[in-house]
């Protein structure tokens, strides 16, 4: 069924617009396995079942967050996104038939997974020992989640925190960026509608998880 997506020309207006410096400051900070992933792609597509990966592949984000899966299904999942010239980040929290352990992410980093999203540091820890992407995901529901989640990164740095509700992520963003400058910030969860990916986008955060397949727009 094909989807209609809703009237872009704003957000992409405004994503284009970035301050070019600010963009090239980003590109000079981030990693390089980050920079192509969390600035190039505003939006990437989180995957929760089956039928909406076929969609994924031939939707505009170059980024894929795999939120279902099992060691059967998988590889050849991953296979079929770098052909389609995808990069996936799997939440291991969200995996069937796989153990929350370091052979679960050895496994994945051999079927050529580009990264790892988990609430769990030992988990981000063994991904970054494979080269991985990491992103750890939080739930800023009071101050004292950000407070927790602010000690967590004195003890383990992520390439990215991904910070759910997405409407939290600017002000949590602002808390984390003080003490982690190169932190990359992601918001993720109840995103609706293309005004608050655009002013999610403005307010400084690099990138979006969006499940709401008329949003996987650029």
């Amino acid at each position: 069924m094909k989807i209609e997506y809703p009237d872009l020309e704003v957000l992409k207006r405004g994503y284009v617009e970035r301050s070019r410096e600010t963009r090239r400051q980003d590109e000079q900070e981030a990693p390089s396995r980050v920079r192509q992933t969390l600035i190039d792609t505003p939006i990437i597509a989180a995957v929760n079942e089956p039928p909406a990966f076929e969609v994924a592949l031939q939707s505009p984000p170059r980024a894929v967050y795999l939120l279902t899966g099992n060691p059967l299904s998988l590889p050849g999942m991953l296979q079929r996104a770098a052909e389609q010239g995808k990069q996936c980040l799997v939440n291991i929290d969200f995996l069937d038939g796989l153990a929350r352990d370091r052979f679960a992410v050895e496994f994945l980093a051999s079927h050529n997974v580009a990264g790892i999203v988990s609430t769990r540091s030992e988990i981000l820890k063994a991904a970054q020992s494979f080269g991985l992407i990491t992103v750890q995901r939080t739930f800023s529901l009071d101050s004292a989640a950000v407070t927790a989640t602010r000690k967590s990164l004195t003890q383990f740095l992520p390439d990215a925190v991904e910070v759910l509700p997405a409407m939290a992520a600017p002000k949590v963003a602002r808390k984390l960026l003080e003490d982690h400058p190169s932190l990359r910030i992601i918001g993720g969860g109840l995103i609706e509608t293309v005004k608050e990916i655009e002013d999610l986008l403005a307010a400084g955060i690099h990138a979006v998880s969006v499940s709401d397949q008329r949003l996987w727009i650029i």
